[in-house]
């Protein structure tokens, strides 16, 4: 659900929450600054357990049976693997294989509920099919970057980690490794990254920066609210009869919760969004470019601890959960300048992919 997505995250397949659309917007926004990247990289890994019981869930058993809650047993019967060396996408002439989105797709087996992997498939396919455009277009262009910017995104990053209390006894190895990565590939994606972002910034100066700050300022006067919430996921249905299901079970969970029932073990048992994992759990975020309008829209409305009615958008039902509201503060050009550059170079890469997709030959046969 996260809209900033950074690039070279995408790019060793660190794919968050954010692009499986569970509420936020699009997953064409990429944004690659080093603060955010910080905060996705540590955010990602905050609730990782790297002991072998972590590890050997992910290889769980065939079958399995589970109540959801509403007088219904649903049987996870695991289908036969497909080919990893199917063609499941062709960029100009880059092909993608089936092995390639189940290493991403393994990464989520121990944070994921199963129902939603599946869902997950053509999101994933479709960000390997924006890396790949984004890879080409590097190459073309005889895109480079100094090798010190590379050092010092890896040096913040390591930071970053030991900063933080959740992951101060991990290292970045610790972190790359359990993602099937390394050293080396990461390097690779933020020399990606920076030149990509190098590319975006290269018509962006102080007017058009002021333009946008003006335009937007609602976006930059630090108004948040922190929030969960519990997904009935609807994007692949297409009777009524499926929606109005998907409905009664979202009323039924807020039905559940009305009567005494904790959310954050109500989204661990329900959502269909991977936040789920974590009690449904989204942080903070503003009012505007973070989430979808009518996800937006109602979590500022709702009043702090409670559980409104179900809000519907592109992505399905929720049931929002508001755990704190931080009103707006004045602010200057000067002191969001460089979110405004953020914001804008965001919007560039998003315009740039856009325009790659449009003038490559791209086949997905996933």
């Amino acid at each position: 659900m996260l809209k900033r997505i950074t690039i070279f995250a995408s790019f060793i397949g660190l794919i968050t929450v954010s692009i499986l659309g569970c509420g936020k917007n699009d997953t064409a926004n990429l944004q690659s600054s080093s603060e955010s990247t910080e905060q996705e990289f540590a955010k990602i890994h905050k609730n990782v357990d790297f002991s072998k019981e972590d590890k050997d869930k992910m290889h769980g058993p065939d079958l399995s049976t589970e109540g959801d809650g509403h007088g219904m047993s649903t049987v996870h019967v695991q289908k036969e693997k497909p080919d990893p060396n199917k063609v499941i996408a062709t960029i100009n002439n880059e092909k993608i294989l089936r092995k390639d989105l189940d290493l991403i797709l393994d990464r989520f087996k121990n944070h994921v509920n199963p129902s939603a992997l599946e869902s997950m498939e053509q999101q994933i396919t479709e960000q390997l099919v924006a890396q790949s455009l984004l890879r080409q277009f590097v190459t073309e262009k005889k895109l480079t970057v100094d090798e010190k910017i590379v050092d010092k995104e890896i040096a913040k990053m390591r930071d970053n980690i030991k900063k933080n209390p959740a992951t101060k006894d991990k290292t970045l190895e610790d972190f790359l490794k359990y993602q099937g990565s390394n050293i080396d590939e990461l390097r690779i994606a933020i020399r990606m990254s920076a030149a990509i972002e190098q590319y975006a910034s290269r018509s962006i100066d102080d007017k058009k920066l002021e333009d946008y700050f003006i335009k937007n300022i609602s976006n930059f006067n630090s108004e948040t609210v922190t929030a969960s919430h519990i997904l009935i996921e609807t994007q692949d249905m297409k009777t009524q009869d499926e929606f109005d299901k998907a409905r009664a079970k979202i009323e039924a969970i807020k039905k559940e919760i009305d009567n005494g029932a904790d959310f954050s073990e109500c989204a661990k048992k329900y959502s269909d969004c991977p936040t789920g994992k974590s009690g449904g759990d989204l942080g903070s975020f503003p009012r505007r470019g973070a989430m979808v309008e009518e996800f937006a829209n109602a979590a500022f409305a709702a009043e702090v601890g409670k559980v409104g009615d179900p809000v519907k958008t592109q992505f399905g039902y929720h049931l929002i959960k508001v755990t704190a509201h931080s009103p707006s503060k004045d602010v200057s050009f000067g002191d969001v300048k460089d979110k405004v550059r953020e914001a804008l170079v965001a919007i560039e890469i998003t315009n740039l992919l856009k325009d790659l997709r449009t003038n490559a030959k791209v086949e997905i046969t996933l």
